[in-house]
Formats: C-alpha cells, structure tokens, sequence
C-alpha cells in the first residue's frame, strides 16, 4: 500500500485538534491497566517553523520493554516515561507538511514517536528517522514494525550473534507465539534447519503454532511444566534456549541444557510486574558452568551496520519466499492503545502488538 497526503502546505489546517495518549501514573508493581493511561485532546499547531516536519501516525509498535519506563526508576537504555506526558514508541507514519527540505509531504517515515495523531518534529528529533520503501508484496508498512522493524532484527541479529545456530541442533523458544517468539521460530526451522520447540500461554496459540508448522512440538506452559515438556520433547537436551519468559521457565530449562548450549535473554515478561523480593530468585545457575554455556543478553542498538543491511535483505526474501509469515495483533483507534498495551502484557496477542491510528 502507498501512503498519501492531503496536505502539502506548511499551513496546517485538518486535526486541529486530536487525541493523545498521556501515562496517568507510575505503576511500580502489579500489573498495568487501561486506567493508568489518560486519553487527552491535543492541538496541532497553525505553522511549522523552519525544519520543522508534520508526521500523521499510521502506526504505533506496542512493546514489553515499555513496561519498565512505567515505573520511575533509570531504565536500561532510556529513562522513564512522565505522569502527564505521551507514551512513546517506536511508530510509522507519513509527512502531511514539511519545511524541512529533507522531507516531502507523502513520504513515509519510520521514528521513535509520542503517542497521538499528529506529531510535530524538529529537525534534531528526526535523526534517527528513517525513511520506509513501500512493503512487500501483499504486506501493510506495518511489517516495519514487525518482521521488518526492530521485532524482526531483535529475531535475526541475536540468532547470529549469540545463538549461531547449526543444522540439526535442538532449539527451545519460550513466548513462541509473541511478537520476537513467532520469526525467532521461523527462523529457526526454515532457515537454519533446526528442531524448534515452544511454549506458549494458550491452547489457541499452541495449535496455531503447531497447525501452521510453525514449530515442530509445542505446549501450554499453564497445564504442562517446563521440566516435563523438555524431558517429553527434548529427551536428548537442548542447544539453544531463546528465553522471552525469564523466571521459573529459565530456571526449569538450564538442566536441560547440553554442553556448549547458548542462552539469548531476550526478555523476561514473567517478571516485568515484580519488584525487589517478589521476583523469582533462578536457582540453577551453575549450570552455565559445569556445561560451559553462554548467556548473553542484548539490544538491538548492539547490532553493526553490516548486520542490519544484511537484516534487511534476508528478511524480505525470507518473507518473500514464505520461510516467515508476518503475523501481528492489531487495535484499531489511538483511544484504544492503552488497552492494547495491558492486552499485549497479559498474552491476549498473537505476533506483533500494533495500534492502527489511520488508515494507510
């Protein structure tokens, strides 16, 4: 799909007025819910000021690490959200009016965006844009926060730098039904010809992952412990562990893993509402070194430039020749993103968690 502007003056004069969604509060433990975020009216303002750009949002990513910027303590690569202030979030959206000359009216632009309609930038705060080339065949722009944005490269750049898989190697993947879980499996299987096995939140999702081959077994971590799946599925062991889940699942694989075996910690949901003593304290630790294995963890500003070109051109073709599907949750309206934040952390999606703003 093409994107396309109505507005090509930098005279702004369509959403004068709009929705933003501000946090209400810190949540510092518990879960998250849909009254801690406040759906306020904005004001677009009349001009643009030189450099300035006018971006209308098609899309926002929905992502766990979010959870931990509501609360108000230092985060691991950025600080806090504010009380009164937007979210923010990894967005895509097209120009409606530019005076920025690096910039026209219908180009579409990927960026770290606040959570509302329309966005005004500065030039400095368009530094790390970037511009987006239509999707795939049969594939919305939103793919660019999925299979083709930092959910894909999350996948893919920690999968060669930390996991190296080989042909034939035995591969757990918790979360395997989530946004990063779903292409760490594909890739896993279609590219790299492992066994893949995974657990998941639901009956529905293990289904999924199992009719649509994703996957070569899987399970419901509610009704079957890790220790039993991975003594039925993974008699022999495990080579790599890709852990979302963190906690008691972490716990439970490291006895299964064979000599030389590689951890990626990706993520951690099961702890992501605990704070201090209430988290789960991983007693199986000396694993790692009676089997030698590696445990690394990452963020996707790790990668070099040489593997997000690389990133970028296996992804498509992966895509293309159907090795990964793209599959993502969408929620239609701004006024709803809240609820699809609390929906994505509770496990209620299947692949990529994304708000729809306006159509594209």
């Amino acid at each position: 799909k093409t994107c396309k502007s109505t507005t090509i003056l930098p005279i702004i004069s369509v959403l004068a007025k709009m929705k933003v969604v501000n946090l209400h509060r810190y949540v510092d433990e518990g879960a998250v819910t849909a009254s801690d975020f406040d759906v306020v009216e904005g004001t677009v303002p009349e001009k643009l000021a030189d450099g300035e750009v006018l971006v209308r949002a098609l899309y926002l990513s929905v992502d766990p690490y979010m959870r931990g910027r509501m609360r108000n303590v230092p985060g691991y690569f950025v600080g806090p959200f504010e009380p009164g202030q937007p979210i923010t979030s990894l967005g895509i959206g097209v120009v409606e009016a530019s005076q920025n000359p690096e910039y026209s009216p219908g180009d579409c632009v990927t960026v770290f965006m606040p959570w509302a309609e329309m966005v005004v930038f500065r030039d400095d705060q368009l530094r790390m844009a970037k511009k987006l080339p239509p999707a795939p065949a049969g594939l919305d722009r939103s793919v660019y926060l999925g299979a083709l944005g930092m959910t894909g490269l999350t996948a893919y750049g920690s999968l060669e730098t930390i996991a190296k898989p080989r042909s034939g190697e035995v591969a757990f993947v918790s979360g395997a039904a989530g946004a990063v879980g779903l292409i760490v499996c594909q890739l896993l299987k279609n590219v790299y010809g492992c066994k893949v096995v995974g657990s998941a939140g639901s009956d529905e999702k293990v289904m999924m992952l199992q009719q649509q081959g994703l996957v070569d077994c899987a399970w419901n971590y509610r009704s079957l412990s890790t220790d039993e799946a991975l003594k039925k599925y993974c008699p022999d062991g495990v080579d790599i562990y890709f852990d979302n889940v963190g906690g008691e699942m972490l716990d439970s694989t490291l006895p299964h893993m064979r000599l030389h075996g590689r951890i990626v910690a990706c993520g951690s949901i099961s702890q992501y509402d605990a704070i201090g003593d209430q988290r789960y304290g991983v007693k199986n630790l000396f694993h790692i070194v009676t089997k030698r294995l590696l445990m690394q963890g990452f963020i996707c500003g790790d990668f070099p430039a040489q593997l997000r070109a690389a990133f970028s051109k296996d992804m498509t073709s992966h895509l293309l020749d159907g090795k990964v599907v793209h599959m993502e949750h969408v929620t239609h309206g701004i006024e709803n993103a809240g609820q699809a934040f609390v929906d994505m952390m509770s496990g209620k999606n299947i692949g990529k968690a994304v708000v729809a703003v306006a159509d594209s």
